[in-house]
């Protein structure tokens, strides 16, 4: 990893782990010990936000450069790296990484300690240092992790429950590994044209392992996420098109949700591709009445509606 994306990622509060994993608390566990405001995956599907650790195995390694994402990439501070490779030398055990995970967390939690003065309650505390779900996410592509049916199995040997965002850009491993608790896969585009200007793939033929991808969801037996992130005036449009992707891969669950203005983004796109929640709504109901899928939910403050197969979601039990 280039020492100034190191630097970067320490100063934006990344804890760094082993040679290339890292954890960052999330603003939502901080809302949820203080104010009992829930993240959406709690809100959509029982995760309790204040027990659920964010984390990614590969900080420093995607397949795009998402003008999107808040990722740090290459062209933001100068400095090239290789983006896609990763053997098994280059990375920790998986019993290690997740040790180094869940010691963050505790690190992370030590402002929140009732007995030092903060307005917590105290069971809430002790629940938030004992996490029961990780969210494999964060930044970087987590399919490129060599080890990654093995960081799925350890959490679950753990008793937790695991949510994988992927882009789609690796069908091979997605068809092959060991399958988290809940899939994501990312449709950021409508069309291949859209996806190169707005995706930026470091790798050949990056449509179409999505649409492969799309096509392996049908054949898995955990739950499935596409995840559309939509960007005013870039690809918030073509809802027939979306919903024919969606409909190639026949997920349990869409979530439409709205780019933020954050992060290294802020440098490749403006405040006015932020579309509001109600953008975000009037899009998910046309691809609703396209798809069939059902309107099942929304969270305002995330600009996000969730899609449902199903007019009743059934929650993951989580403790």
């Amino acid at each position: 990893m280039p020492k100034e994306l190191e630097t970067k990622l320490k100063k934006q509060g990344y804890h760094l782990l082993g040679k290339r994993g890292a954890y960052k608390a999330c603003q939502w566990q901080k809302k949820s010990l203080l104010h009992g405001d829930v993240c959406y995956k709690e809100k959509f599907y029982g995760i309790a936000s204040h027990r659920c650790v964010q984390m990614t195995p590969v900080v420093d390694k995607c397949t795009q450069s998402c003008l999107f994402c808040w990722r740090i990439t290459p062209g933001d501070i100068g400095v090239s790296w290789d983006q896609v490779n990763v053997s098994v030398e280059d990375v920790v055990p998986v019993e290690e990484l997740m040790d180094a995970v869940l010691m963050a967390n505790l690190r992370s939690l030590g402002g929140y300690n009732p007995d030092a003065g903060a307005n917590v309650t105290m069971a809430k505390y002790l629940e938030a240092r004992e996490p029961k779900h990780v969210a494999i996410s964060l930044a970087g592509e987590p399919t490129l992790h060599p080890l990654i049916s093995d960081l799925i199995d350890e959490i679950h040997n753990r008793k937790m429950t695991s949510f994988l965002v992927t882009n789609g850009t690796q069908p091979g491993v997605i068809r092959e590994m060991s399958e988290p608790t809940q899939l994501y896969v990312t449709i950021a585009a409508p069309n291949e044209d859209t996806y190169k200007k707005l995706c930026r793939p470091g790798i050949m033929n990056g449509w179409k392992g999505i649409l492969e991808s799309q096509d392996t969801l049908q054949s898995l037996s955990c739950r499935t996420v596409n995840r559309l992130t939509m960007v005013a005036g870039e690809n918030m449009n073509n809802p027939r098109a979306y919903s024919e992707l969606i409909m190639r891969g026949e997920p349990d669950f869409v979530e439409v949700k709205g780019y933020m203005f954050l992060g290294s983004s802020r440098g490749r796109l403006g405040s006015a591709n932020a579309p509001s929640h109600r953008e975000i709504r009037a899009f998910s109901k046309k691809l609703a009445d396209l798809t069939g899928y059902y309107l099942a939910d929304e969270q305002t403050e995330s600009r996000v509606v969730l899609l449902s197969q199903n007019k009743h979601i059934k929650k993951l039990q989580v403790n």
